[in-house]
């Protein structure tokens, strides 16, 4: 998938895995997967802000729970989420 020192905290980058788009996200050192979609207008949150467990979309603002992808500003909209796991520093996502 990628590299954890390519991945700084704060940042997130946009993956094409098997035909879906996925931002893989370091916050504060945890690694978090999530549908890049943001359900209001399709936007990638791979351009958005990351803080707090939080990803908020750059369009819009939007916010996202990154661990379980509920939508914290308009209730009813969820994003998908994907196990994650770092071993000997390569990301890898688990679907």
């Amino acid at each position: 998938m990628g590299f954890l020192s390519e991945l700084p905290p704060g940042k997130m980058i946009e993956k094409r895995i098997m035909a879906r788009r996925i931002a893989v996200v370091n916050d504060a050192g945890k690694i978090y997967a999530i549908e890049s979609d943001c359900k209001h207008m399709k936007a990638s949150l791979s351009t958005g802000r990351v803080a707090d467990g939080m990803v908020t979309c750059r369009w819009h603002s939007w916010k996202y729970d990154l661990s379980t992808g509920v939508c914290v500003t308009n209730e009813g909209f969820t994003l998908k989420t994907y196990r994650t796991e770092v071993v000997e520093g390569v990301i890898y996502v688990l679907l």
